[in-house]
């Protein structure tokens, strides 16, 4: 995760009596508003697991705001994810080499996903009555271990950077129209991490081609960026509102629009305490997507029990903010309480 820089400082004015040396000035960081999106994409991450409790539990009754929220946010807050990954990918490599790349990804994706997997599966035996799925039997851990069957998304963003890593020199145009091709035509295998790559393949592809140029959205009036970011929302909520919703022809126009969205939405923020605080949260994403399912339940516990509802608001709002705070603490502090080896190969 990249880590951000503090707030630009105002600009100085040289003088006209004396001529003084100009200080220096830290720049504006230039991933801030990947850092955004990034905490815009976690937060939603949150909220639909969320919500897809107390879908399951029955708590929204005949509303359909439940189902209508999370078929939104489920159209695009991971296509922004791998579409993010994707735009510091070919510099990544260059600069390391493919086989240092390789080596770091490996040690910050599959070996947190093999160790957090193990954690979900355990904890499912002290908190089965409070959890929606059983504790799985050795063979189907480790068949769901391997085929990343129910925590996919590492090893999964892991299988399609490595297919943007040896394709990088491909020319980007082709290279997107060949992964929507895939995407949409490639016959399902039932191995979740290859499935549901080639599935988000084509947001990664984007991002990869965009690459630096995303600091060119810096320069779009934030007026046009607000009226944008705002039309693109009204076309989410239109498109999965209809019966062909789940067509795999919207898929990637879906999960363009939403992180166009979400970019667009950043620029405005620029660099104000907002942009600030979902920057903070962005840059702590990998924390919160491990840790968040335990703050949520307790959030969802403590509603239930010490405030005896079952509304879906005060259900929905509480646990998830639970699961991205108390996630992005000790992520940010991991060093300090040394628990990086929760997130990162320690040898």
């Amino acid at each position: 995760m990249n880590r951000t820089a503090g707030a630009v400082g105002p600009a100085w004015a040289a003088t006209a009596v004396v001529e003084t040396p100009a200080p220096r000035i830290a720049p504006p960081p230039r991933d801030i508003l990947i850092d955004v999106v990034r905490g815009f994409a976690i937060i939603l991450v949150a909220l639909g697991h969320t919500n897809l409790g107390v879908l399951h539990r029955g708590w929204w009754g005949a509303s359909a705001t439940g189902l209508r929220l999370s078929a939104a946010i489920y159209s695009f807050h991971m296509p922004a994810f791998f579409f993010v990954s994707g735009v510091f990918l070919r510099a990544g490599v260059d600069k390391r080499g493919e086989k240092r790349y390789t080596l770091e990804k490996l040690r910050t994706m599959i070996y947190p996903y093999a160790l957090w997997a193990t954690i979900f599966a355990l904890a499912t035996i002290p908190f089965a009555r409070f959890m929606m799925q059983p504790t799985p039997s050795w063979g189907t851990f480790f068949f769901n271990l391997v085929t990343a069957d129910t925590f996919w998304f590492l090893p999964t963003l892991f299988f399609a950077i490595m297919i943007g890593m040896l394709a990088r020199r491909v020319p980007m145009p082709l290279l997107f129209a060949l992964s929507a091709a895939v995407c949409m035509f490639l016959p399902h295998t039932n191995v979740q991490f290859e499935d549901r790559g080639v599935r988000h393949l084509p947001f990664l592809v984007a991002g990869m081609w965009v690459g630096n140029s995303f600091t060119l959205m810096q320069r779009v009036p934030s007026l046009a960026a607000a009226l944008i970011a705002a039309l693109c929302g009204a076309a989410i909520v239109f498109l999965t509102g209809q019966p062909y919703a789940e067509s795999g022809y919207l898929f990637i126009p879906l999960g363009l629009l939403g992180t166009l969205m979400l970019m667009l939405v950043a620029k405005c923020l620029g660099n104000s305490r907002a942009a600030s605080a979902l920057a903070w949260t962005g840059a702590a994403s990998f924390g919160i997507f491990l840790m968040s399912s335990f703050p949520q339940g307790a959030g969802r516990e403590f509603v239930l029990r010490a405030l005896r509802t079952t509304a879906p608001w005060p259900q929905l709002i509480f646990p998830t903010l639970l699961a991205v705070l108390i996630p992005a603490w000790f992520y940010h502090r991991r060093v300090r309480l040394r628990i990086s080896w929760l997130f990162i190969w320690p040898f």
